[in-house]
C-alpha cells in the first residue's frame, strides 16, 4: 500500500500554558540577576524553528516533536549518505563469468528462504504430475543437468584459463552441488501446458514437458537448463530483492510528485525495472552459453532453440513488444547467442571437448 506524502507547513508559534508560566518565573529570575539577553545557545537569537508539531481543531499545539535546525539537519544528512556510500562501496559484487559489477545487499539466508518459499508452493500445485524419477524422461534431464553442473564446477576463465568454481564465487555466496532435486512436471497430462523450466533455491530444478518438444534435443535442452542455472550463478533473486527497495522509494517519490500512482509506476517498470530484469536475462543467456560449451554440447545448437520459440510465439499470438517486457525477444536473443559464437567455441577447446558433442547428443525428445 502505498501513502501519499503531505507537504509540511510552517505552524505558528504557540505558548503552552505551562511553558509560558515557566517561561515567565525564568524571565523575573534573569531580571532580578540583572542577565539582559536571552540569547538561545542552542538555537540563536534569529534562528528560526525547524520541527513539525501538531494542531487541534481549537487551535492548541502538542509543541515540538523533533527540534533541529539547519546546522542540525545538514550533518545528518551528511552522516546518512557518508554511512550508505560505505555499505554501498562494501557490498559491490562482481557476476560470474561476465563480471558484470552489481550491488548486493541482499544475505544468503533471504535468498535460500525465498527459494524454500517458491519451492513448497510449486510443490503443492503440480507435485501430483511430477514424473518419477526412474522415468525415461527424468534420466534424460538428470544426465543433461548432471554435465551442466560438473561444467560450473570445474569452469575455465577464457581470459586467465584458470579452472574456477561458479559454484563459490567472491567466496561469499555458494550454492551446495549435492543433493539436487530435478522434477519433470507433465503439464501435457494437466492440459495446462506451459513451456518453461526454471532452478530455484540451492538445487530446486523445474522443467515442464511441454518445454521439451522445443527443446528437440539435448543441446536444446543445455540452452534453457543452463540458462535457468546461470540465473542462480549470478544470484539474480538476490539482485532483484537488493533492488526492490529502491523501486518502492521511487514509488512513493512519484506518488508524491504525481498524485497518482499508476503514472509512477509505470515510469519506475518501464525506466528501470524491466531493463534490468532483461539485462538479467541477457547475462543468464551468455553464462548459459559458456557453461553448456564447457559441458561439450554444441553451442551452433542454442540458437535453434530460439528459432523454434518463434514458431511457437507465432502460432500463439505473438510476443510482446520488447520494451514493455522483462525478457529480451526471441530474434534479439539469436543475434546475441550468434555473436558470442567465437568465446563459446573457445570455451569447448578448453574443456578439451573436441568433437564430443556429437557422441553425447545420440538422444531426440520425439
Amino acid at each position: 500500500m502505498l501513502f501519499r506524502l503531505s507537504s509540511l507547513r510552517a505552524f505558528p508559534k504557540y505558548k503552552h500554558p505551562q511553558n509560558a508560566a515557566f517561561k515567565g518565573v525564568f524571565t523575573q529570575l534573569k531580571y532580578k540577576a540583572g542577565i539582559k539577553s536571552n540569547y538561545s545557545y542552542f538555537y540563536g537569537n534569529n534562528s528560526r524553528r525547524l520541527y513539525t508539531s501538531y494542531v487541534y481543531f481549537d487551535g492548541k499545539s502538542t509543541g515540538p516533536r523533533f527540534p533541529f535546525n539547519a546546522w542540525y539537519s545538514s550533518r545528518y544528512f551528511t552522516i546518512g549518505a557518508a554511512v550508505l556510500l560505505f555499505i554501498g562501496f562494501t557490498h559491490i559484487e562482481k557476476a560470474p563469468v561476465t563480471k558484470r559489477k552489481r550491488l548486493m545487499l541482499c544475505p544468503q539466508w533471504l535468498e535460500n528462504k525465498v527459494g524454500q518459499m517458491s519451492y513448497k508452493s510449486i510443490m503443492a500445485e503440480y507435485g501430483n504430475y511430477v514424473l518419477p524419477d526412474n522415468s525415461l524422461t527424468s534420466i534424460k534431464v538428470k544426465n543433461v543437468m548432471k554435465r551442466l553442473i560438473y561444467a560450473a564446477q570445474h569452469y575455465h576463465d577464457p581470459e586467465t584459463g584458470e579452472e574456477q568454481n561458479l559454484f563459490e564465487d567472491m567466496h561469499t555466496r555458494s550454492i551446495p552441488v549435492t543433493d539436487w532435486k530435478i522434477h519433470v512436471i507433465d503439464d501435457v497430462a494437466m492440459r495446462r501446458e506451459t513451456p518453461n523450466a526454471f532452478v530455484i533455491g540451492d538445487g530446486k530444478v523445474f522443467v515442464f514437458r511441454s518445454i521439451l518438444p522445443l527443446c528437440a534435443n539435448d543441446d536444446g535442452l543445455a540452452t534453457v537448463l543452463s540458462h535457468e542455472l546461470g540465473h542462480q550463478l549470478a544470484h539474480h533473486i538476490g539482485e532483484k530483492i537488493t533492488k526492490s527497495p529502491f523501486y518502492i522509494t521511487l514509488n512513493l517519490i512519484s506518488y508524491s510528485m504525481f498524485g497518482s500512482n499508476n503514472l509512477g509506476s509505470l515510469i519506475v517498470s518501464l525506466g528501470l525495472e524491466r531493463p534490468s530484469s532483461r539485462e538479467m536475462e541477457t547475462e543468464a543467456d551468455y553464462i548459459g552459453l559458456m557453461v553448456m560449451s564447457s559441458a561439450c554440447f554444441n553451442p551452433q545448437k542454442a540458437p535453434g532453440f530460439w528459432s523454434r520459440m518463434i514458431d511457437f510465439e507465432k502460432q500463439n499470438g505473438g510476443s510482446v513488444p520488447e520494451f514493455i517486457s522483462t525478457h529480451p525477444s526471441s530474434t534479439r536473443r539469436i543475434r546475441n547467442l550468434t555473436s558470442w559464437m567465437p568465446k563459446a567455441e573457445q570455451q569447448n577447446e578448453m574443456a578439451g571437448c573436441g568433437n564430443l558433442f556429437q557422441r553425447f547428443n545420440t538422444m531426440s525428445f520425439f
